[in-house]
């Protein structure tokens, strides 16, 4: 009998797990999770630019030349479609001597952080060259008081939500944990009234404190980080001095009467989602001195973007954003330095 009522229970014990798995599963589909690899989430949710290169045979010691673009929205596909920009010029100077692939893994919002993240999930790609442009989303960051920052940005909630998903590697095989830590995180955020600041947005309440730039260790770090990875992995890396405008004598407020002063582009984005105007400025000219003085200490490839960009409203949508003018010349520029480099021949 004992050996019964054990098998009933274990039996009874399977069947409730696997429905309870599958009950689960379905309820992460609602919010977006593949089904049968919910750890894909990481791609589907949070770096759907990555999706095309999982899988890829990707490697610097063949005849095509593949380049890795990390960078946020101004040098995004939807924002500039700056790889083709680029592809069509080095295809004109180099002719058939040359195949190129671009890898734009770009996109809006993401921060110095997030793409080393994606650097990170393509350990078993090795790139001819990676370029990175990005030192304005950071500041989103900032716009929070001193005692409630976070170093590892786990104040926004973007950010907790990737690391509670990296702790959890076991999804795949089973839900249940991560379905219960999410629970338990949302308890106690609930208890404890937790605020986090938002990945693509700024309170305007919270936007005061912008002022203090506590990204600035944050962005050395993960740059840092970054370098030594390529070192490693032996990809090539240009980092560039990230361009903006900032109109002489002009107060920007995020109200419309700012786009007065900028190409009128029909996509814009007021300078009040990084923050207050003097505040984002001061974040982009510290996260620039930091990457400029890495560059130079670990003698990384470096490009000055910031000296190549016209200050001239008709070069820009908004502070950072480039009109169709300024992508023409911000390909152009960037383009002529891979060629005048021979950061493209290096392998030859």
């Amino acid at each position: 009998m004992a050996w019964r009522s054990f098998l009933f229970s274990l039996i009874f014990f399977v069947i409730l797990f696997v429905a309870t798995e599958i009950i689960l599963r379905i309820a992460l589909v609602c919010y977006g999770y593949p089904f049968w690899k919910p750890g894909d989430y990481l791609y589907t949710g949070f770096y759907p630019t990555l999706k095309e290169m999982i899988g890829k045979d990707i490697r610097s010691d063949d005849e095509v030349q593949d380049i890795l673009i990390l960078g946020g929205s101004v040098i995004s596909t939807p924002w500039s479609n700056m790889e083709v920009r680029l592809d069509t010029i080095l295809q004109k100077k180099y002719g058939k001597s040359k195949k190129f692939a671009f890898y734009n893994t770009a996109a809006a919002g993401h921060t110095s952080l997030d793409n080393l993240i994606k650097y990170k999930l393509l350990a078993d790609k090795r790139f001819d060259l990676v370029i990175y442009y990005e030192a304005i989303n950071e500041n989103r960051a900032n716009c929070i008081p001193d005692k409630d920052f976070r170093a590892d940005y786990a104040h926004i909630k973007w950010y907790s939500d990737i690391y509670l998903l990296q702790a959890h590697p076991e999804i795949n095989f089973t839900v249940i944990p991560y379905v219960c830590a999410l629970v338990i995180r949302g308890v106690r955020d609930k208890v404890t009234r937790k605020a986090y600041v938002s990945q693509d947005m700024v309170d305007p309440g919270f936007a005061k404190f912008g002022s203090n730039i506590k990204t600035a260790l944050p962005y050395r770090e993960n740059l840092t980080n970054m370098i030594n990875i390529s070192n490693r992995r032996g990809d090539a890396l240009l980092l560039m001095k990230y361009a903006s405008y900032f109109p002489e004598g002009v107060k920007l407020t995020g109200e419309q009467k700012d786009m007065d002063h900028f190409a009128g582009c029909h996509y814009a984005s007021p300078v009040t989602i990084w923050g207050q105007a003097d505040n984002v400025k001061k974040g982009i000219q510290s996260h620039n001195q930091i990457l400029t003085d890495l560059a130079k200490r670990k003698q990384t490839h470096f490009f000055d973007m910031a000296a190549n960009m016209p200050q001239d409203g008709r070069f820009f949508c908004d502070v950072c954003h480039v009109s169709e003018l300024g992508a023409q010349n911000f390909a152009s520029k960037l383009a002529g330095h891979l060629i005048d480099s021979r950061l493209l021949e290096h392998s030859d």
